[in-house]
C-alpha cells in the first residue's frame, strides 16, 4: 500500500518538474529558494522545506542529466 503511495508521488513530482522546466520556472523557484534560506528571519521549519525541495530539484535534475546521456 505505502509503494502505491510512493509510486504515485513519483509520478505527481515528475509531472510537476517537467511542467516546470517546460515553463521555465526551475531557475525561478531555486532564486526564491536561495532567498528563503537566506532570510534571517526563516523559521527552522522554512530552512527544512528549502532543503527537501532542493534535494528533489537536484535529484530531479541529476536524473535527468543521466537519462540524457543515455540517448
Amino acid at each position: 500500500m505505502s509503494y502505491d503511495y510512493l509510486k504515485k508521488d513519483i509520478e505527481r513530482v515528475d509531472k510537476k518538474f517537467k511542467e516546470l522546466k517546460d515553463k521555465g520556472d526551475i531557475e525561478a523557484i531555486e532564486k526564491k529558494l536561495d532567498s528563503l534560506e537566506h532570510n534571517p528571519n526563516s523559521s527552522s521549519i522554512d530552512k527544512i522545506k528549502v532543503e527537501i525541495y532542493r534535494d528533489v530539484l537536484d535529484l530531479k535534475k541529476n536524473k535527468e542529466i543521466e537519462e540524457h546521456n543515455k540517448k
